[in-house]
């Protein structure tokens, strides 16, 4: 059965690559059952590959003694063994506190970030965690009744890319995803090993701890005994119909255009619909999906009910929005949907340096008028009173045409298919209310440079 086990996980990871000659890697290691025989499976690994182990183990700051006893524990395996060990001592009660995370998550954030500067401390490409066989049914299971779509199904990889507090890139490993608990447990009972039990596992506090101590051995004895093994064969082809769906959404990219604030964060983007509104509906609502998580930040906990609500949203008048999670705004605007993320307090842009303002005789200026969107002369004779450079007001208006037909701006903005997300912030040159120049835009036709013009305000946009 050792032998088995050992020959299990190895192909596993050769599999998928997992680990390579003369990789350094941090393998995180809570004492437990699943950890401890990961750590087993990885010195035997050892034996035969040129690799280098440290372990990183965090009290929580939850048990007490009991988890001083952990880390002891798993302290002198490591010194008995030869291997590095690193300590982080956390308070995550007081972290839950200043942030208002749930105990588990916020126990996941820092034990990863944990392992990320222990990684940059000792070099280490790489993060070894114990995810198991039955960890992977849970999360399906756990994202199934959450309300995942296909992605969800995928459940947990053998890999994946981490962000380190640097910006760094590390990878993330489990290489014994592959082994169930009965297998783990069969293991450490051939090879002598003893392991710690959390007692708050036993607990049915957290969500998966119903899952694995009450739901699933249910599912096991009165439904289908292989339950876990049905749930990772329809994991599989989950991945495989989401790596295609991943690809074909690919294709799309530029339908899609983002902008970024100062600091680069996403902060918006615009979905062209007349590219991706006759889409095949599951290729549409992973753009979708792609498209709010990179605006948002996240999508934990939007539903397929929300994708669906911003994909309807098209079929309504334009300027319609709907409130979405995260403080996202869609927007129906022409043929596009916009989504927004506000942010905690709206600021007037500051407008004092958008252009620059000279008079001039006209005697003194080139023959030709410019007749770009970022130059205007007027006429300085014309001009009855001192411009300002500021956003819109009710009540602002133009004068078109030769006759000088009276048009509201709001009009004006509207013809011209300005999002209305824009118009808030839009420059204009004015006079009290009447706007001689939407900045970028039109210019109004009351003070045009004419043959007999001797003085010119000339304005100049910036940037």
């Amino acid at each position: 059965m050792r032998q088995n086990t050992e020959k299990k996980v190895f192909d596993y990871i050769k599999k998928y690559n997992l680990i390579k000659e003369g990789d350094k890697l941090i393998a995180g290691v809570s004492g437990g059952a699943d950890s401890m025989c990961m750590l087993m499976l990885l010195l035997e690994l050892k034996k035969s590959m040129d690799i280098a182990i440290t372990v990183a183990h965090v009290d929580h700051g939850i048990r007490g003694a009991e988890a001083k006893a952990d880390a002891g524990f798993v302290k002198s395996f490591c010194e008995n063994h030869g291997i590095g060990f690193e300590l982080a001592e956390a308070d995550i009660p007081a972290i839950v506190g200043e942030t208002g995370l749930s105990l588990e998550e916020a126990g996941r954030n820092y034990r990863y970030e944990f392992f990320c500067r222990t990684a940059e401390k000792y070099g280490a490409g790489k993060i070894a965690v114990a995810h198991t066989k039955g960890d992977h049914a849970e999360t399906v299971l756990f994202n199934i009744i959450r309300g995942s779509g296909i992605k969800g199904l995928k459940g947990i990889s053998p890999e994946r890319t981490v962000k380190t507090e640097n910006g760094g890139n590390l990878t993330l490993i489990r290489p014994i995803l592959t082994l169930s608990r009965d297998e783990i447990e069969e293991y450490l009972k051939e090879t002598g090993q003893s392991y710690r039990t959390d007692s708050t596992n036993l607990e049915d506090t957290y969500s998966r701890n119903r899952l694995r101590n009450r739901i699933i051995p249910e599912i096991k004895e009165y439904i289908n005994s292989n339950v876990t093994g049905h749930i990772e064969s329809l994991s599989a082809q989950a991945a495989e119909a989401f790596d295609f769906i991943e690809r074909e959404t690919d294709r799309y990219s530029g339908a899609v255009a983002y902008a970024a604030d100062a600091d680069g964060k996403t902060v918006s983007c615009r979905l062209d619909y007349s590219v991706i509104g006759s889409l095949h509906p599951v290729l549409k609502k992973n753009i979708l999906r792609r498209a709010f998580e990179k605006v948002a930040g996240k999508l934990k906990d939007v539903e397929e009910t929300h994708i669906l609500a911003i994909d309807e949203l098209y079929g309504k008048q334009s300027g319609k929005k709907l409130s979405m999670p995260y403080g996202v705004t869609a927007i129906r605007e022409y043929n596009t949907i916009v989504l927004k993320k506000e942010t905690e307090k709206d600021t007037e842009d500051d407008l004092s340096d958008t252009v620059t303002m000279y008079a001039a005789s006209r005697s003194e200026l080139p023959g030709d008028i410019p007749r770009g969107e970022d130059e205007k002369w007027f006429d300085a004779d014309l001009v009855a009173g001192e411009p300002e450079v500021r956003t819109r007001k009710d009540g602002d208006y133009l004068l078109i045409g030769k006759e000088k037909h009276k048009k509201s701006l709001n009009r004006f903005l509207i013809d011209n298919k300005i999002p209305p997300e824009e118009r808030d912030r839009l420059p204009v040159l004015a006079v009290g209310s009447h706007v001689l120049w939407v900045i970028g835009y039109r210019q109004d036709e009351s003070c045009l440079i004419t043959p007999g013009t001797q003085n010119v305000l000339v304005v100049k946009k910036k940037g």
